[in-house]
């Protein structure tokens, strides 16, 4: 006769589905730890005046009540401004009104804390104003690993009472209850009373965490947080607040079930009621996932749920295992089967175990590679070290559950009585290596994940991009360029480039004499005389421009059967360019996160799927309800995945390059090239180098016309603002190709690549023409 098919397991299965996507697409994490990613202006730089703000963009959004920018001189007093302010209409901004700062060298300070998990990050960057003398050292930001002694008992013992709560009342629902050994009171009592413990420990846990997430935002001791005042602030304006709050309404809901369910009522009430308290205790544990590092992630509902799994597993194995350790003395003594029941025991405990096991090896994975990454990330690291150290210690517990599974619970159904005194042994072994898990967990979640530790390791200051001041004049018979290179305090070289009218190149100069005055201070007069070079340039070195300001070179020209000409040019120097702020990036590349999201959701879909056919879709214990869990979140992963496959879609092809031309030249001369430049991206971006087969160097510049006279201004990028065009035309933005390989003819085309801050790269081909060709696109 067929097997008849009851629809009732169907059913709840797919009620259990519905209830957690619901839950899981009502989360809104976001990422952790508040970065500094940019500021205005930029770090480590030398402004010719005061700017009138100081603006930093973080990561994360920030607290306002617990972030702060201050501003401190060169002997570290603290300059007098208004408070810094997070910008109303993004709270991943921070500005300072910084007034008007007289000249010298000044350091930035912030200290924020994220809105996404409370951690603390500070920091520091110099900036000089006027004619500051600054400091060049590149500035490479340091990361902090220490871990606060009293931050790691805290997370753990968070931990652990959440373990013990959710743990003893999920062994009494999916295994005490089923097996019906109600009569064994002194275990019925053990494990009430321990289930209350774990209760009355998750509360007191709470109350620690909130003191702890107030002592870093406030600064301050674990005892100096227990201030009314300041705890009402951080409760009532901060989103771990929040959590909190919704964590502890939890807690008491939980109680109150736990109670209800501990007093005169009907039998068949009490089970509901404690399936209540486990679905708060779960809810409680969420509320931990979404203030982890697990929401710094980029794929930020997977890694919630994945973390969330984790947490449960570990719960309701580390909490059953404690259980199961002190009603086995009782269950030995007052039962007429010993060996029968505490096999039984075995059975019902191993059910779910399979099931959290899987869990934890699928997530624990995933969340490795999400926040280490690396075996150097794994080795060298706080975070990777405490990590290393828990896998040490998950081997010998996988392999003492494989010894119960097996050998303890063969022995008890044969009745061998020995086993049962190795049982409590091997448990006791279980609990011990289990604590020491959590003793890792908590370093771990005390410090900076090793993924971001070893990106601001590696981070290196970008090297200085190469500028010069460049200025063209023109007489009745001649035409003259004057190149500064760097055009910045010191050591300079000066290439002068004479054209006749025609623009042919003249190189039978007799002399040429550059004289430098300063226009701002009286400092005489200064003299140097170019050499011809043999591609044609007059050129020779100097440290004539020995003071930031404004100065007059005055050029004369002395030409065979010619008058002198005398030409004068007026470059504005500027302070050495400082290195740039290094660039820090931890984020993951988006084939690999695929990759990931793929192979977790996989393996958390299909063990799931197994162990619930193992156990027949009869949907009565533990390791049914669970095994449901791995695959509702492997879907989400799954979900993820595909969501992220389709962002690197929308990704392709999203800068467009088109109409790139340039003049004809001679290699004797420089040439500008201009083009449009579309950011059809949703997120700012930065032309940020060039380079060409064509020209030895390729610089970014800007035209502008000041008293009727053309001056080109170096600058270090072009900004691409998301979903927007920019165009380089003659008299304004170009790429200045210095130092040509060849002349350049109408008609010609040569390759450029141009590198976006973004990553990406794109080469073009640039068509010489007498003026901008028709529409082009490439990308």
């Amino acid at each position: 006769m067929s097997p008849k098919f009851h629809p009732t397991p169907f059913l709840r299965l797919s009620k259990f589905i519905i209830l957690c996507l619901i839950l899981f697409a009502c989360v809104h994490p976001v990422f952790a730890h508040a970065n500094l990613s940019r500021s205005e202006p930029q770090a480590n730089t030398a402004l010719a005046e005061s700017p009138a703000e100081i603006r930093l963009w973080f990561t994360e959004p920030l607290e306002p009540d617990f972030s702060r920018i201050t501003l401190r001189g060169i002997s570290g007093a603290i300059v007098e401004t208004p408070p810094s302010q997070i910008d109303s209409a993004d709270p991943m901004q921070m500005f300072l009104t910084s007034g008007l700062l007289p000249d010298g060298l000044y350091t930035v300070v912030w200290r924020v804390v994220s809105a996404a998990d409370g951690h603390m990050t500070a920091g520091s960057f110099p900036i000089a104003v006027g004619n500051a003398t600054f400091d060049a050292a590149a500035l490479i930001p340091k990361v902090d690993e220490a871990v606060a002694s009293d931050g790691i008992l805290v997370r753990w013992a968070n931990l652990f009472s959440m373990a013990l709560a959710v743990g003893s009342i999920g062994f009494w629902l999916f295994v005490w209850k089923p097996l019906n050994l109600s009569h064994i009171s002194a275990a019925e009592i053990r494990l009430h009373r321990l289930i209350w413990t774990g209760w009355a420990l998750a509360g007191l846990a709470g109350i620690l965490a909130l003191l702890l997430q107030v002592s870093i935002a406030a600064e301050t001791t674990l005892l100096g947080a227990i201030k009314l005042d300041m705890l009402m602030d951080y409760v009532g304006g901060t989103r771990y607040g929040t959590l909190w709050l919704i964590r502890m309404g939890l807690w008491w809901l939980m109680g109150g079930a736990l109670f209800i369910a501990g007093g005169k009522i009907r039998a068949q009430y009490i089970a509901p009621l404690r399936v209540l308290a486990l679905v708060c205790g779960s809810g409680m544990l969420l509320t931990t996932s979404l203030f982890s590092h697990a929401s710094a992630a980029q794929d930020e509902l997977a890694a919630v749920a994945g973390d969330w799994l984790h947490l449960v597993a570990t719960a309701l194995w580390l909490g059953g295992l404690i259980v199961f350790a002190l009603v086995i003395p009782p269950v030995r003594q007052q039962s007429e089967d010993a060996s029968g029941a505490v096999g039984r025991l075995v059975a019902g405990f191993s059910n779910y175990a399979r099931a959290a096991v899987a869990a934890l090896i699928v997530t624990g994975v995933y969340a490795a590679w999400l926040q280490v990454g690396s075996v150097e990330a794994l080795l060298t690291t706080v975070y990777g070290r405490a990590l290393f150290v828990k896998l040490i210690l998950i081997l010998p517990l996988l392999a003492i559950s494989g010894v119960n599974l097996v050998f303890t619970h063969r022995g008890l159904k044969n009745g061998q009585m020995i086993w049962i005194g190795r049982l409590r042994g091997l448990i006791g072994m279980e609990i011990a290596l289990v604590i020491g898990v959590l003793l890792t967990v908590g370093v771990m979640t005390s410090g900076a994940p090793a993924r971001g530790v070893i990106a601001v390791r590696d981070a290196e200051a970008p090297p200085i991009p190469e500028i010069s001041s460049f200025q063209m004049q023109e007489d009745d018979t001649l035409m003259t360029h004057l190149e500064i290179i760097p055009g910045t305090v010191g050591e300079n070289t000066f290439n002068v480039s004479l054209y006749d009218l025609d623009g042919n190149p003249i190189t039978d100069a007799s002399r040429i004499r550059l004289r430098f005055n300063s226009l701002d201070q009286n400092i005489g007069e200064s003299e140097l005389r170019p050499e011809l070079q043999p591609d044609g340039t007059y050129t020779i070195s100097g440290a004539n421009l020995s003071v930031p300001g404004n100065w007059r070179v005055r050029m004369t020209v002395a030409r065979p059967g010619e008058f002198d000409s005398v030409i004068d040019f007026e470059p504005q120097v500027n302070l050495p360019l400082p290195p740039p702020a290094p660039i820090i990036d931890d984020t993951i590349p988006t084939f690999a996160r695929v990759i990931a999201a793929l192979l977790a959701g996989m393996g958390l879909v299909s063990m799931g799927g197994f162990l619930i056919t193992l156990n027949g879709l009869r949907w009565s214990g533990g390791g049914d309800w669970l095994a449901g869990g791995l695959v509702v979140v492997g879907a989400l992963f799954l979900i993820t995945a595909a969501g992220s496959v389709n962002a690197l879609e929308r990704s392709a092809a999203v800068i467009t390059v088109r109409d790139v031309w340039t003049y004809p030249g001679t290699i004797t001369s420089e040439a500008s090239v201009y083009m449009t430049l579309e950011n059809q991206t949703d997120r700012d971006d930065r032309l940020i180098s060039a380079t060409s087969e064509a020209a030895s160097d390729v610089t970014f510049h800007l035209t502008q016309v000041r008293d009727g006279v053309a001056r080109m201004r170096p600058i270090d990028d072009l900004e691409l603002p998301a979903g927007s065009s920019v165009s380089l035309a003659p008299g304004g933005y170009h790429l200045m190709l210095e130092h040509l390989e060849r002349d350049f003819i109408v008609g010609d085309t040569f390759p450029l690549t141009l590198t976006f801050a973004s990553g990406d790269e794109i080469t073009v081909n640039v068509i010489v023409s007498e003026g901008a060709p028709a529409d082009d696109s490439q990308n």
